[in-house]
């Protein structure tokens, strides 16, 4: 099923670049054809006799294969991939990678300039690629609510610069990169308009906007005939966050959160989240272990804005909790049982959340990139993505928040589709709620 992205935009992009699962392109038919490697193929092997013998708490065989537009390739680490940019982006787009994620704000710029740089001299045809860039923090590196005022002349700017280094006259998605509550969302719908109506991007969208003001955002568009925003871009992962990861960022990982997608659903909004694989933490088994993290991370001053101290800090923060390791245990020992990787499970947990989620996923070198389109043909089944979301496979637990899951998801349907959805009037656990009930399995 295409995103509510594709439902908008580029919709003749399926039948250009593909011939059933085929690409037209000659030189990318085998690729293409078979999306992963040679190793990819025997791990897809040796997952489908497990899958014909396992009933629960596994992965199956999807009827149709995940569209690629649903694995949309970063580009933050660009500037220090060890084969070079334009290798791997070269690599990406012969296994079928053809969304790309970038913002003004990656290395200062310098990798909208690697990926133009790219674009330019690969040969490859605009029009097979969806390209999404992110503005509108100026000069601030770190989501700072008090960074000057954006404006439409700024935001143009950026986008103008944004544009030059990509060396192409429009991006498919423009997304505001983070939210200024000091600027209402009905000006930020007109100057999004504006670029729209001027043939800059193809459509906008949010990143890091809470529920409410995107709302803000959607009605106020509605009303007026003008395009709302059609996608938002949180951090969502496997692992849920216990704090803010970055200053003024929004995550919707926590199961409280299930009110808020299947609003987007209802509304047309594609979910693009960020940091699926929790900075490696959902990536890598041994990764900061439990004892290995040192506790003046959680209780020592904080380091230095922007220095690698403070970035660690943030993370460890963010991801080390003991719910999170619950997670990657029970992640870790699915991915064994089922012949595939801790990352692969992962990205398919995020995946779960809806058929209007897509995750952001980084890369340096092609095994990753096999890795990850090597889950087209897979899902969760029902009780491995209950069990990952409960922190536990005691039935009893998984019972219980399947149950109350299920019913927040019940008591959004039942509201008025543009009913402001609150945790409140959808669902009555959070985080909390499951730590009070998994720790005790956990001791």
């Amino acid at each position: 099923m295409p995103s509510f992205f594709l439902k908008q935009e580029k919709s003749s992009i399926e039948s250009r670049r593909f011939v059933g699962d085929k690409m037209t392109h000659s030189s990318r038919d085998h690729a293409a054809h078979w999306g992963l490697s040679c190793a990819s193929f025997l791990l897809f092997t040796a997952v489908s006799v497990l899958v014909g013998t396992t009933s629960a708490f596994g992965v199956v065989k999807r009827d149709t294969p995940l569209l690629m537009e649903k694995l949309v390739l970063g580009t933050v680490a660009l500037p220090n991939v060890p084969g070079g940019s334009f290798q791997l982006l070269s690599d990406a787009y012969e296994r079928g990678f053809c969304r790309f994620d970038l913002a003004r704000s990656y290395g200062g710029g310098k990798c909208e300039e690697l990926f133009g740089q790219w674009l330019d001299k690969s040969g490859v045809n605009r029009e097979d690629l969806l390209l999404i860039t992110k503005g509108g923090m100026g000069n601030d590196k770190y989501g700072d609510p008090n960074r000057p005022m954006c404006s439409k002349e700024s935001i143009q700017s950026e986008l103008s610069a944004s544009l030059e280094a990509l060396k192409t006259d429009y991006v498919d998605m423009y997304m505001l990169h983070r939210d200024d509550p000091r600027i209402s969302a009905g000006q930020f719908v007109e100057w999004m308009n504006e670029l729209r109506e001027d043939g800059l991007i193809r459509a906008w969208g949010v990143s890091n906007w809470n529920l409410k003001r995107l709302e803000q955002a959607h009605d106020y568009a509605i009303s007026r005939g003008l395009m709302p925003p059609s996608a938002t871009s949180p951090q969502l992962s496997l692992a849920v966050p216990s704090d803010e990861v970055w200053p003024t960022t929004h995550s919707l990982s926590c199961p409280s959160k299930v009110g808020e997608i299947e609003w987007y659903k209802a509304n047309g909004v594609e979910i693009m989240g960020w940091e699926a694989l929790a900075k490696g933490f959902m990536a890598v088994p041994t990764l900061w272990r439990e004892h290995e993290v040192n506790l003046s991370t959680f209780h020592g001053p904080d380091a230095e804005i922007g220095s690698e101290t403070w970035r660690m800090q943030r993370i460890q923060r963010a991801y080390c909790t003991q719910l999170n390791y619950a997670r990657r245990r029970i992640a870790t020992q699915l991915a064994k049982e089922s012949g595939m990787s801790l990352a692969q499970v992962a990205l398919l947990y995020s995946l779960a959340k809806g058929e209007h989620v897509s995750v952001l996923v980084g890369a340096d070198r092609c095994s990753h990139l096999d890795e990850m389109a090597a889950i087209r043909d897979w899902s969760l089944d029902d009780e491995a993505f209950n069990c990952l979301t409960a922190a536990t496979k005691k039935s009893s637990v998984v019972s219980r928040v399947a149950a109350e899951i299920q019913e927040a998801k019940e008591a959004t349907v039942s509201l008025q589709k543009k009913v402001l959805v609150t945790p409140s009037t959808t669902q009555s656990f959070n985080e909390t709620m499951i730590s009070s009930v998994v720790e005790p399995v956990l001791a």
